[in-house]
């Protein structure tokens, strides 16, 4: 294991109150010793250079809470500023304030600038009142005319300065928080397209088989016993599959450590489609043959999905409203693409263009576009419907 330090390290807001506190001890150190300073802290005794120590200290300590607590950290950048002004007295204020004043009042504006930032306009107001009424304050106390120039110049000016800069801040975080929601909720969107579009290419092509193995069990339940069982074992194993797909696709919604949610089934590849197909046509009366070309290789998840959901979901409409006699599977590896080819010799009919109010094959095309492949569909000239697609090996390049 290896050795780890028994001191955390400091943190910037630490920091910064470690250089400000040691600036601001060595400005007020030599003031207090130039000469021609009459009135300042060499002067005075004890007790204010406590105050002063005290005034320090507690600067310190406000810009280390400046995150925290950034209203009480103000009170406590401002109330040392009066206090230090007292300590040092009038002689020395007349001789020179900017520069006994310069850490208080930097320092007071950045945390003016971090309320603009990070907190609701109230608490500007608030931190306004003893900003501005201090200096007028600092002088009455005193005993000096109040010197609305350097008022403006050293207290007014940095804070509007602040508080603009702050503001364009505060905007400027505002507008890429929205367009994060935003982003959030077209995720949330495409996820839903996702899970439905899910839903209907599995479970349609589902249902759809089993009324037909429905049917063909009725038809022939009274002449052909065995067909029928047939037809009846196919329904039965098309449905564990059904329920077990909706596991898997629904699962996802579940919380992360839900441990008494079943185990999920992995999505379903080209190396499915045998089974796909077996279960399908049986029974249906269509003649269904796969043909495979190329090297067969394992392939992206996401492209092996999508080539699954294009043979299903063109192998329902074709058992479904071709009328057909015989469809034939092409799927072929190429170097760089997966082609797939599904034809039949069927008549057509109004799902040829996407089932169930044209999300069959509508589907299949978002799924394609998002793999940048291609894909078409359409009725053949000689007869019959055929669905071509064409999908890269690597989603994230372009198609040959």
């Amino acid at each position: 294991m290896p050795a780890t330090s028994r001191f955390r390290p400091l943190p910037l807001a630490g920091w910064a109150a470690l250089i400000w506190g040691i600036a601001a001890f060595v400005t007020l150190r030599g003031y207090s010793g130039l000469p021609g300073m009459p009135g300042g802290l060499a002067d005075r005794p004890a007790w204010r250079w406590a105050l002063v120590a005290l005034s320090i200290a507690a600067a310190a300590v406000a810009c280390w809470q400046i995150r925290s607590r950034p209203l009480p950290a103000l009170f406590l950048l401002v109330v040392p500023a009066v206090v230090l002004i007292l300590a040092v007295g009038e002689q020395g204020l007349a001789n020179a304030p900017e520069t006994l004043l310069a850490h208080f009042l930097l320092a007071a504006d950045i945390v003016f600038g971090y309320l603009v930032v990070s907190r609701p306009p109230w608490t500007w107001a608030v931190a306004l009142v003893p900003m501005l009424t201090a200096p007028p304050l600092m002088a009455l106390t005193a005993g000096l005319p109040m010197r609305w120039t350097l008022w403006v110049a050293y207290m007014l000016s940095p804070l509007v300065v602040a508080g603009l800069l702050s503001f364009s801040i505060r905007q400027a975080r505002g507008y890429a928080r929205r367009l994060s929601e935003q982003a959030a909720a077209q995720a949330v969107v495409a996820e839903r397209l996702r899970i439905s579009r899910e839903l209907h290419d599995h479970v349609a092509h589902s249902v759809g088989v089993i009324a037909l193995q429905a049917g063909a069990a009725a038809r022939v339940i009274g002449t052909r016993p065995d067909r029928a069982r047939d037809a009846l074992e196919a329904i039965e194993t098309i449905s564990r599959d059904t329920l077990a797909g909706l596991r898997r696709m629904l699962g996802g919604l579940r919380l992360p450590h839900d441990e008494d949610a079943a185990p999920l089934r992995p999505a379903p590849t080209l190396a499915d489609v045998t089974h796909l197909v077996s279960t399908a046509a049986s029974g249906s009366g269509v003649r269904v043959e796969v043909h495979w070309a190329g090297h067969r290789r394992p392939l992206p998840a996401d492209v092996e999905l999508s080539a699954y959901r294009i043979i299903q979901e063109s192998l329902t409409n074709v058992l479904r409203h071709a009328d057909a006699g015989t469809c034939d599977i092409s799927v072929s590896y190429l170097p760089a693409d997966l082609k797939i080819e599904v034809v039949d010799d069927g008549q057509g009919g109004e799902g040829g263009e996407g089932t169930d109010g044209g999300y069959g094959l509508l589907g299949l095309h978002e799924r394609v576009a998002l793999l940048r492949g291609t894909i078409s569909a359409g009725f053949r000239a000689e007869g019959g419907f055929r669905v071509a697609a064409r999908l890269p090996v690597d989603p994230g390049g372009e198609t040959t």
